[in-house]
């Protein structure tokens, strides 16, 4: 896929030597507290963002020159082929979810295929300096769906960067806990989707000085090793812009904002049953997932996180920071993100 020539990734090996090695917690509470140097507020100028239906202005002092993000969400792409056909009993209520849709601005019948070809076909570097895709491209770990998806990201000339949602590596039914599944599936599907060298779980990239981040929470959970990736990322002091599938908490939120939501766990889980996986943690949330909230809402080098999974457009303001969900791609929606110099219209 194409790539700029100031993009730079970074990475941890959370997957050691395999992408389908599933990941466990090893790591004692404290262990990834070590020292690591934090952006000082007084060392970080002044940050401010607007919003104009689906676009988004964030203006900073230490951004130097615009930079142009399409974000994408929720497209729950349903193709599917015969490298799929042993797993149907597996796709098949999410196959038929979402594959009648209306467009959100005239009511006309359409369908996902078509609304991400249009959304696509308009994608172009005079216009984009990238795309984020912040997960549940595809209903179901699709071949055919990374396919279509490779072609059309591809033919628009900008860098795509993706990261997972809950549907994109989950076949309903099929045995197996949500982190062994994601590592499995995400290996033999969605791979191709990201970055060379890339790490699934969290990696980053510099666009013109502004650090994208994408973080893997699509089971709702945060890993040791991901906030430890996340701490020294935002310790570099670059404008950062966190881009995730499910929406942090925020206050007066139900569980769909999950991320060190108080009330998430085994007693909120409305939707195990019908999705058939492993139901939420009996006793909520790790210190982890909520050390995560914490540190990335006070890092002040934090200018937005931007999300999805809820299929609404909707803003939460916590600790300062612009917290973002964007409409599902379903219907034609996408989010327009612009980073600008502070003083810059």
């Amino acid at each position: 896929m194409p790539t700029p020539q100031n993009s730079q990734f970074t990475r941890r090996g959370f997957f050691g030597a395999s992408l389908g090695t599933a990941l466990t917690a090893t790591v004692a509470p404290n262990a990834f507290a070590a020292d690591v140097p934090v952006a000082s507020p007084a060392d970080f100028p002044e940050t401010s963002f607007a919003l104009n239906g689906a676009d988004v202005k964030i203006y900073s002092k230490a951004i130097a020159e615009p930079v142009r993000v399409l974000q994408i969400s929720d497209a729950h792409l349903f193709l599917d082929d015969e490298r799929g056909a042993d797993y149907r009993d597996y796709s098949k209520r999410m196959a038929a979810a979402y594959n009648k849709t209306k467009h959100f601005k005239t009511g006309a019948d359409t369908n996902p295929i078509d609304e991400l070809k249009k959304i696509l076909a308009d994608v172009s570097p005079e216009k984009y300096d990238a795309v984020v895709l912040t997960g549940d491209i595809v209903s179901f770990p699709s071949a055919a769906g990374v396919d279509f998806l490779l072609e059309n990201l591809g033919a628009t000339g900008v860098p795509y960067y993706y990261i997972a949602g809950n549907h994109d590596w989950h076949f309903e039914g099929l045995p197996g806990s949500s982190a062994a599944l994601r590592a499995e599936w995400t290996s033999k599907i969605l791979a191709p989707l990201y970055p060379k060298g890339a790490d699934p779980l969290a990696y980053s990239v510099d666009v013109k000085g502004v650090k994208l981040l994408l973080v893997d929470d699509s089971t709702y959970e945060i890993l040791p090793e991901q906030l430890d990736f996340v701490r020294r990322e935002l310790a570099a002091g670059l404008p950062t812009a966190l881009f995730m599938h499910i929406p942090l908490y925020a206050p007066g939120r139900g569980v769909g904002y999950g991320v060190a939501h108080p009330k998430w766990g085994a007693a909120t889980d409305g939707g195990w049953k019908i999705e058939r996986r492993e139901r939420w943690r009996e006793a909520g949330h790790t210190e982890t997932t909520f050390a995560f909230r914490r540190d990335v809402l006070t890092a002040p080098n934090l200018v937005g996180v931007f999300t999805g999974h809820v299929h609404v457009s909707s803003l939460d303001v916590c600790e300062g920071k612009a917290n973002l969900t964007a409409r599902a791609a379903v219907d034609g929606s996408t989010t327009k993100i612009e980073f600008l110099p502070l003083g810059e219209r």
